[in-house]
């Protein structure tokens, strides 16, 4: 096994940070809107309403895994060798 550099593991933090938690933001955010569309059906409000809180709960995780990784530590949820180059 590899070692991994904090460098890389700060690469890794920005990501989760500043790609992977807005986009998880984004996708809640519009799940939200849908949910509130009263011309939507019911069922379709109701699936994107819980989308919208799968999402936020992503987002939670994503910053909490760059947290991680910034304090140099590696959350069980990775992948250790895709973190290795």
């Amino acid at each position: 096994m590899a070692d991994i550099t904090q460098e890389r593991m700060d690469q890794e933090a920005d990501y989760f940070a500043n790609v992977a938690a807005p986009r998880s933001d984004e996708a809640a955010a519009d799940g939200e809107r849908v949910a509130a569309d009263e011309t939507r059906s019911d069922h379709t409000r109701a699936c994107a309403a819980r989308a919208a809180e799968i999402a936020r709960g992503n987002a939670t995780e994503y910053r909490a895994i760059a947290a991680a990784l910034r304090e140099g530590e590696i959350p069980d949820c990775l992948d250790l060798e895709a973190l290795t180059d």
